[in-house]
Formats: C-alpha cells, sequence, structure tokens
C-alpha cells in the first residue's frame, strides 16, 4: 500500500465543504469525511472505489 493511505484523516481549514473518502488503517476499510475543499493530505478520494483500489488490502 502507499505510505499516503496512512496519513491521519485531514479535512483542511477551508469550508466549502463537500464529501470525500478517506482509507482507515485500523479497519481496513474506506469511509466518508467532510473535506474543506483545500490542503489535507494525499488520503482523500472522489470515491469510495478510487480508495479502495489505491488502499484496502484483500
Amino acid at each position: 500500500k502507499p505510505c499516503f493511505c496512512y496519513r491521519p484523516l485531514d479535512p483542511g481549514p477551508c469550508r466549502q465543504y463537500v464529501v470525500k473518502w478517506y482509507y482507515d488503517p485500523e479497519a481496513n476499510a474506506c469511509a466518508q469525511f467532510w473535506y474543506g475543499g483545500c490542503q489535507g493530505n494525499a488520503n482523500n478520494f472522489e470515491t469510495e472505489a478510487d480508495c479502495k483500489n489505491s488502499c484496502v488490502y484483500t
């Protein structure tokens, strides 16, 4: 798995909230979060499928 999968959830400081997906390594699953629209980190995906394909191991 890429190391960005292990970055902590970071919604960033902005307030243009949109729903994104992040990888939760403890659950080995992807979950939704409110992204503020700027900054944050690379553990941030447009879709659940993108998140799973990048980070979830089977």
